[in-house]
């Protein structure tokens, strides 16, 4: 796999019930492991739904504000890390979450971390941790953009709906620019994952935005509830549309990735960006 960003739009498209959908069905490879951050700077959203409060708030992104050097950050990174376990079925404990903040007001102090943390999710993925970043509704802009200049895929959660694909075009727009800039690896790396609320499916969006549909999740509203806010998951639940499509997006995503590193990797690619990198 590799660094994955996921971000959304105003109106709550369902990027944390997207991440959690893919940290619970990813194929991982002997010796991987699979850490989902939340760095949404509104603060974070899964221990008070999926976990329903039942996990202490006192490991998580806020304790790294703390980290006034890059070694302080990794070592401090590790013990915030809960273990999602599945209720026990996970034995092999490879799936792993980064807690949010607690409140958006703690989000200025991770100022010079957000760099730092960028750095950090590059050299765990080489170390056999791959990353799901997940940004929110505005993560991907302002200081905590960062993260998803240097993802390996910036995936954007959007709904099938009038309004999601206006709201989409505008942050494409932005994203696009930033990603094209002197700082970005290329737009390349955008993609989008469909949820199908609405009547448009994924031939639409791609005419519309202009952006390549990655994968494509249903809106299932019950379904997602358990994601999104613990609601009591019964022993059909990974065999459910929703989890069943997640588990079936994780190819084309995966696909995604290696093509653009691929890209990146070829020698036209490499010359361009060094050539962009001496001229900044």
């Amino acid at each position: 796999m590799a660094v994955i960003a996921l971000a959304g739009l105003p109106g709550a498209p369902g990027v944390t019930t997207t991440a959690l959908a893919l940290l619970r069905t990813w194929p991982l490879e002997e010796g991987r492991r699979l850490v989902l951050a939340e760095c949404d700077p509104d603060g974070g959203a899964i221990l008070a739904g999926a976990l329903r409060g039942e996990a202490t708030a006192d490991r998580g992104l806020r304790n790294l504000t703390l980290s006034s050097r890059p070694q302080d950050l990794v070592n401090a990174f590790w013990p915030q890390l809960l273990v999602l376990d599945d209720g026990g079925k996970n034995r092999e404990r490879n799936r792993l979450l980064l807690p949010g903040l607690t409140s958006p007001d703690q989000a200025p102090g991770l100022g010079p971390v957000w760099s730092e943390l960028a750095d950090l999710f590059a050299g765990i993925e080489k170390s056999g941790h791959d990353v799901l970043v997940d940004l929110g509704r505005s993560g991907a802009y302002g200081p905590s953009g960062i993260l998803a200049l240097r993802a390996d895929a910036v995936l954007l959660v959007v709904r099938g709906t009038l309004r999601g694909f206006h709201a989409a075009a505008t942050r494409i727009k932005t994203l696009r620019a930033m990603m094209d800039g002197e700082s970005g690896r290329g737009s390349g790396a955008l993609g989008i994952v469909l949820i199908t609320q609405g009547p448009y499916r994924a031939r639409e969006a791609e005419a519309e935005l202009g952006v390549r549909v990655v994968a494509t999740l249903p809106y299932r509203p019950d379904e997602a509830a358990v994601l999104s806010d613990g609601a009591p998951e019964n022993s059909k639940f990974m065999r459910s549309k929703l989890m069943t499509a997640a588990l079936d997006a994780t190819t084309p995503i995966r696909q995604h990735v290696a093509t653009r590193r691929a890209r990146l990797s070829s020698p036209l690619q490499q010359r361009l960006l060094n050539g962009a990198a001496g001229a900044s």
